[in-house]
C-alpha cells in the first residue's frame, strides 16, 4: 500500500521541464530520473511547436506559449528550466590563471571582462550579470561567458510567474551542450521516436535546461530567481546603511530612555524610603518625647510616693504589730521622724511593744519613750498607761 505511493512521490519530485525557444520553434523536453538509478535523469518526452513560438527576446509572449504548450501537455505543474540561444546574449571566451567555481567564478570572470572593456575603452554595466562553463581540455583553464542586462532576466522570471508557471533557473545554452554534452547524449538513450531529426538542437538545448535541475548543479551555470546576496547589498546599500544607521540611533536612544527611567526609578525609590524613614524618625522623635514624659512622670510619682508612703507603710507596720495589753491611739510623721501615742495596760506590755519595734528592720533608729504613766488621758480603761514613743523609719 505504501510502495507505490512513496515510489510516486519520489519520482515527482525528480522531474522537470527543459525549454528552449530556437530559431526552429519551441522545445520542451519532460526529464525525470530513472527509477532503477536515482540521479540519472532520462528523457521521457519531447515536444516541438513550430507554429507558435514567439521571438525568445519578448519575455511575455514567450511566457504565454509556454504556459499553453505545458497546458497542453499537463506538465504546467513541474518546474522549469529555460535556455536561451546565443544571440539572446553577449558571449566571449576567458582565460583565467587558477580554477575558480560558484560565486567566485562569476566575480573573477565579472571583473575579467570589466578590464578588458576598460582597455578597449569601452563601458561594461553594472547590471550585466554572467553565466560560464568551463571549456575542456584548455591549460590554462579557459572559460565561455554569456552576461545579459540583469533587468531582462528578472523580467523573465516575471512573466512566467504572472502566467501561474515555475520558471526556476534561466541559462545561455553554450557551444555543443558544454560540460554537458556526454550527460544529454545519454539522457537522450535510447533515440525517442517522436525526436524528428529537424530539431535535434533544439531537442539538446532543452534537455540542456531540464538538467540543470538536478541537485548539485554549479551554480555558475544557470541564474535563479532568488538574487546573490552581494548584488542585492549592492543595489539597496544606501538604503541598506540608511536602516542599520536609524536601527543603531534607535537602539542608542532606547539604551538611553532605558538608562533614564531606570535612574527615575530608583530616584522614586530612594524618595520613598526617605519618606518612609522620615516618618519612622518623626514616630521615633514622638516615642522619645512620650518616654522622656512618661519617665519624668514616673520620677515625679516617686517623689511624691517616697513622700507618701511613709504613714500608709507604718500604718501598715503597727497594725501587724500585734502586741497583747498595746492599743496605738495616734500616729505623727514628720518626714522621716515619727510620734506614736498609745495606751499599754501595763508597763511589760509596753516594754514588748519597744522591743518589736527596735527589732523590726522599717524603723532605722531607736525607739525612746517619751512619755509613760497614767494620768488624765487614760480615759477609756482607768488604771491604763498612756504612751508617746519617737522613732524614724
Amino acid at each position: 500500500m505504501f510502495g507505490s505511493a512513496g515510489i510516486r512521490l519520489l519520482w515527482r519530485t525528480h522531474e522537470a521541464v527543459g525549454l528552449y525557444p530556437g530559431g526552429k520553434g519551441l522545445v520542451l523536453a519532460h526529464l525525470c530520473a530513472a527509477e532503477e538509478d536515482w540521479g540519472a535523469w532520462m528523457v521521457t518526452e519531447s515536444r516541438t511547436l513550430e507554429e507558435c513560438c514567439p521571438a525568445p527576446s519578448d519575455a511575455a509572449e514567450l511566457a504565454s506559449a509556454v504556459c499553453a504548450a505545458l497546458q497542453s501537455a499537463g506538465w504546467e505543474r513541474l518546474p522549469l528550466a529555460l535556455a536561451l540561444p546565443v544571440t539572446e546574449a553577449e558571449t566571449v571566451e576567458q582565460e583565467l590563471p587558477i580554477r575558480l567555481t560558484g560565486r567566485e567564478l562569476r566575480e573573477a570572470l565579472h571583473w575579467s571582462l570589466r578590464a578588458e572593456a576598460d582597455e578597449a575603452g569601452a563601458h561594461l554595466s553594472d547590471d550585466v550579470e554572467l553565466v560560464c562553463t568551463t571549456l575542456s581540455e584548455t591549460e590554462p583553464q579557459r572559460y565561455w561567458t554569456a552576461w545579459m542586462d540583469k533587468h531582462r532576466i528578472r523580467a523573465y522570471f516575471a512573466a512566467f510567474s504572472a502566467e501561474g508557471l515555475r520558471l526556476q533557473m534561466i541559462t545561455v545554452y553554450p557551444p555543443g551542450g558544454g560540460v554537458f554534452a556526454d550527460e544529454i547524449e545519454a539522457a537522450r538513450e535510447p533515440r525517442m521516436p517522436w525526436e524528428m531529426e529537424s530539431a535535434e538542437d533544439g531537442i539538446a538545448s532543452a534537455v540542456y535546461a531540464g538538467l540543470l535541475m538536478r541537485a548539485g548543479t554549479p551554480e555558475h551555470l544557470y541564474w535563479t530567481a532568488r538574487q546573490p546576496i552581494s548584488i542585492f547589498l549592492r543595489a539597496y546599500a544606501a538604503q541598506l546603511i540608511a536602516v542599520l544607521a536609524a536601527a543603531l540611533f534607535l537602539a542608542g536612544v532606547g539604551a538611553d530612555v532605558a538608562s533614564y527611567m531606570a535612574v527615575r526609578q530608583a530616584r522614586d525609590r530612594t524618595a520613598e524610603e526617605l519618606a518612609l524613614r522620615g516618618s519612622e524618625l518623626a514616630r521615633m522623635e514622638e516615642f522619645s518625647a512620650l518616654r522622656a514624659d512618661v519617665a519624668q512622670r514616673e520620677q515625679l510619682l516617686s517623689a511624691f510616693s517616697a513622700e507618701s508612703l511613709p504613714l500608709p507603710a507604718l500604718l501598715v507596720h503597727l497594725g501587724s504589730m500585734t502586741v497583747d495589753g498595746v492599743h496605738i491611739s495616734g500616729v505623727q510623721a514628720e518626714g522621716h521622724a515619727i510620734r506614736i501615742d498609745g495606751e499599754a495596760a501595763d508597763y511589760a506590755a509596753l516594754a514588748a511593744l519597744m522591743g518589736a519595734m527596735e527589732e523590726d528592720a522599717f524603723f532605722s533608729a531607736e525607739v525612746t519613750l517619751e512619755q509613760a504613766g497614767k494620768g488624765e488621758r487614760t480615759t477609756n480603761v482607768p488604771g491604763r498607761i498612756h504612751f508617746i514613743l519617737h522613732s524614724s523609719w
